[in-house]
């Protein structure tokens, strides 16, 4: 008998099987109410939820790296119809872009996106293992959190831009992740265009449930993670108007005077993919006058104000290209990215939406993307840099 309960007990913590009836019969009982199974259900099929639609159903000219200066490769995107939703007692969490609602997952689902973030412990494409902690209660309120709101990229591009279609009408309250207030930068892009709005920091590791909760899908998009642990371009979509309308907004707020250097190289220090000759790239582009900057120590204005005026930009993949948003001056970029990223189009889009001539150079890495595990290739760099600036002399 113990063998045949060790044996069942197995077969419900095993993730792959939840979408098995017995197990989340069996799961549910037991665990309720801190953890649950639950059916996912795509948000865009929640039609009585939706106040208004925003933006119909359409598709996305997708432009993946360049590797050269020839035109880029495209492919199409197919992207959801963009609307207002309003759900009652529904449950979120600061770190996950899904919502809890009527005991089923809302999802902006996208093929083979993997959103096991927040209280979503894990899923598959019908069902999602839910946990839930100290569930707090607040009346009312817009949700600006999400998958990635932590990082520079997700929140400047994903989550912000929301701000835009908000009306007070419906709630003054946004209810925001807690780790804005970690970041300057995040805390003055909110304060701009927050309005008459009244912030509501939410805490990380805990839910919510919000007695009228407003809720926008993204508009912009990118695959957070995968199951097959891959980074391509698919899900990756933008709104090219609304951009570029909150790009505007926010150049318009500062003060562009014109920093002491137009050539830029993103260098990395204290962080994740470092490359192991990232100072001898930098040596020879000193000689151009080049100067390296680290974004992370540099207020939000200081950051506009280098790629609102760059000439030239050159580094390696991360959340600093995400300034591309800012660029004005029609540069020229270098951008080194990892072999099983090639696909990787966030910032090819940017570059194709804001005039960067953006040229991609890929280097091997024996393990995951983020390590610091490789070198450039000098030579060919040597190579990609004199084509731009011979493309420049004519």
């Amino acid at each position: 008998m113990e063998t045949i309960i060790k044996k069942i007990v197995h077969f419900i913590k095993n993730n792959q099987n939840i979408s098995n009836p017995f197990v989340k019969f069996i799961f549910n009982k037991k665990y309720a109410p801190i953890q649950k199974i639950v059916k996912i259900k795509n948000i865009e099929n929640c039609e009585d939820n939706i106040i208004k639609t925003i933006f119909p159903k359409n598709n996305f000219l997708c432009h993946l790296p360049k590797f050269n200066n020839n035109n880029t490769a495209t492919t199409t995107i197919e992207t959801p119809a963009i609307a207002l939703f309003q759900f009652e007692n529904a449950i979120i969490d600061a770190d996950s872009s899904s919502v809890l609602y009527n005991n089923k997952l809302l999802v902006n689902k996208y093929k083979d996106e993997r959103y096991n973030e927040g209280f979503v412990v894990w899923h598959n494409q019908e069902n999602a293992k839910i946990k839930l902690n100290n569930i707090e209660k607040i009346e009312n309120g817009f949700f600006l959190g999400g998958n990635g709101s932590w990082n520079w990229y997700h929140f400047l591009v994903e989550i912000a831009p929301k701000l835009l279609l908000l009306n007070i009408k419906e709630t003054n309250k946004l209810l925001v992740s807690e780790v804005v207030l970690q970041y300057t930068s995040m805390q003055r892009i909110i304060d701009l265009l927050k309005n008459d709005f009244k912030i509501i920091y939410l805490k990380r590791h805990q839910q919510y449930e919000i007695g009228k909760l407003f809720y926008i899908n993204d508009f912009n998009h990118v695959q957070f993670n995968r199951f097959d642990g891959k980074i391509k371009s698919d899900g990756t979509y933008f709104n090219e108007t609304l951009t570029k309308e909150f790009s505007e907004k926010i150049i318009q707020s500062f003060d562009m005077e014109k920093p002491i250097a137009e050539n830029l190289f993103l260098y990395r220090k204290n962080t994740h993919r470092i490359a192991k000759n990232q100072d001898e790239i930098l040596n020879f582009l000193q000689q151009y006058n080049y100067s390296p900057i680290c974004l992370e120590e540099m207020e939000i204005e200081k950051q506009i104000q280098y790629f609102y005026h760059a000439k030239n930009i050159i580094g390696i993949t991360g959340a600093a290209w995400t300034n591309l948003v800012f660029c004005r001056n029609q540069p020229n970029a270098i951008c080194f990215i990892p072999e099983n990223a090639k696909t990787f189009s966030v910032f090819s889009n940017l570059a194709k939406i804001f005039d960067v001539n953006m040229i991609s150079q890929v280097y091997d890495s024996q393990s995951l993307h983020t390590n610091s595990d490789f070198t450039i290739d000098f030579e060919k760099f040597k190579e990609i840099f004199f084509t731009i600036n011979k493309r420049d002399e004519h």
